[in-house]
């Protein structure tokens, strides 16, 4: 009887032993840490498209589309156009404020010669992106670089007014060619699942612009001391500084043509535009 009881004693311990060691928690290698909150941001999914028109451009009367595709995560390029039919740009929204305020100050005469400049063309824009923020896709801070090529005709009726008192018409028409570099600052917030909202917050570039104008008329009439006087008030309608004049103008009897030679400067700043993504 003794030796039957330490027996069970015995086998009732190492079905003891056993069962804890079935019930106790062992360690499942397989089992996954869950993701923290900025792998959850870096893993969401994103749109690599967007196309986007400037809301600001339209107080100049410019009109603009652009498409943005993502090139990595943050990483992005974009090409956009920009184009202004004929206006004068005194009657474009900006302008007339512009206008006012020079109504102002007196300057009755400077508006007088401006609402007679029509000009038209448009702009080719490449820019590349990097954005900031743990968010994936084309939002977030950011800071570009872009390049620009623009083309533009331009009409002026320049009333030339001889010592005399009398006036000559001189029709000038001409364009000019821009080509510069830039860089910017800004930031692009998506305020509904695919509305983007993109803020130009600062930007310039700088470049170089070269033009031809034209004036066929008869000016056969002006003697030397005329010709001498139109050939520098039409010199002088551009002046951006530096050593070399930006308008060298010839004077004809069969009218007047002119060379321009400047440079493409540029500011984009608190610029607002509207997107759709895809």
């Amino acid at each position: 009887m003794k030796h039957a009881a330490l027996t069970l004693v015995a086998a009732l311990c190492l079905g003891t032993a056993a069962m804890a060691q079935q019930t106790g928690a062992p360690v499942d290698s397989t089992i996954e840490t869950p993701p923290s909150r900025k792998e959850r941001l870096r893993n969401l999914p994103m749109y690599s498209n967007i196309l986007k028109t400037n809301l600001s451009s339209l107080t100049l009367n410019n009109y603009s589309l652009t498409y943005e595709r993502m090139l990595t995560r943050k990483i992005s390029a974009s090409l956009g156009y920009r184009y202004m039919p004929k206006s004068a740009l005194t009657k474009s929204m900006l302008g007339e404020n512009v206008m006012d305020q020079i109504k102002e100050d007196g300057e009755d005469d400077l508006q007088s010669q401006l609402d007679k400049l029509q000009m038209s063309g448009g702009a080719l824009t490449a820019e590349f992106r990097i954005y900031t923020g743990k968010r994936p896709g084309a939002r977030g801070f950011y800071g570009g670089i872009y390049g620009r090529y623009s083309k533009f005709k331009y009409d002026y009726p320049y009333d030339y007014e001889k010592p005399d008192g009398s006036t000559t018409l001189v029709p000038l028409n001409g364009h000019t060619k821009g080509f510069g570099g830039g860089v910017i600052m800004g930031g692009q917030f998506m305020i509904a699942k695919r509305v983007v909202i993109d803020l130009y917050i600062i930007g310039a570039h700088y470049g170089k612009m070269t033009g031809k104008v034209e004036g066929l008329t008869d000016l056969s009439d002006l003697d030397e001391a005329d010709r001498a006087e139109l050939k520098a008030d039409l010199e002088d309608l551009i002046d951006l500084g530096g050593s070399e004049k930006n308008i060298k103008a010839d004077v004809r009897n069969d009218g007047v043509r002119a060379d321009i030679k400047m440079p493409f400067l540029g500011v984009r700043g608190l610029g607002l535009t509207v997107g759709f993504a895809f």
